[in-house]
């Protein structure tokens, strides 16, 4: 459950568009402000994970989408269509999961941070992660590596290039395994 946290948080911090920034002052805090601008309501993700363990590779499709007012966000849907159909539902002040189980500590704190990252705040992921961006507004690449020893056993490193939306995000999780993510955002959200 802690991977699958994981990689939503990592696919939900990217879900931004065109960063209105010049190349000149493309850093962190115009990031930030881009990010909170155009952060999507909802959209569509497609991802290729390597399973390390097993030697495998699985492919995966589906929608995700905020719970609540978009400025200020309870939490976060996603739903995995294809192969097979799974629903994951992140708020960062939940105590229980879905079946009324009680939340480990780590996954409340990765929730809070899939709602940080997904409305650009930078500062949040600063604190969790050693944070390099090159390139411009059009042309942007990220390095993420975490600082904390917990997370960093879930996410090792994060790669991400993008453009005027997110182009290409490659994961390396602790345990070897990898996934390479694609998110588009939905001029209309499903009701």
């Amino acid at each position: 459950m802690t991977s699958r946290l994981a990689i939503a948080a990592t696919a939900l911090l990217l879900t931004a568009s065109a960063f209105g920034a010049s190349a000149a002052e493309f850093d962190a805090r115009a990031l930030t402000q881009q990010l909170a601008r155009t952060a999507p309501v909802c959209g569509d993700f497609q991802q290729t994970r390597w399973l390390e363990d097993v030697g495998a590779q699985l492919k995966s499709r589906g929608q995700f989408h905020l719970i609540g007012d978009p400025n200020a966000p309870e939490g976060l849907v996603w739903d995995t269509t294809s192969p097979i159909e799974d629903r994951l539902e992140m708020r960062p002040n939940a105590s229980e999961g879905p079946d009324g189980e009680p939340l480990p500590a780590d996954q409340q704190a990765m929730a809070e941070l899939l709602v940080n990252f997904f409305h650009g705040d930078w500062q949040a992921l600063e604190e969790h992660f050693t944070l390099t961006l090159t390139g411009s507004a059009d042309d942007w690449q990220a390095s993420l590596t975490p600082r904390d020893a917990r997370l960093a056993e879930a996410i090792e490193h994060l790669e991400i290039e993008g453009g005027s939306w997110l182009d290409h995000l490659t994961l390396t999780s602790g345990d070897g395994d990898r996934l390479a993510l694609t998110l588009t955002p939905r001029d209309q959200c499903p009701e």
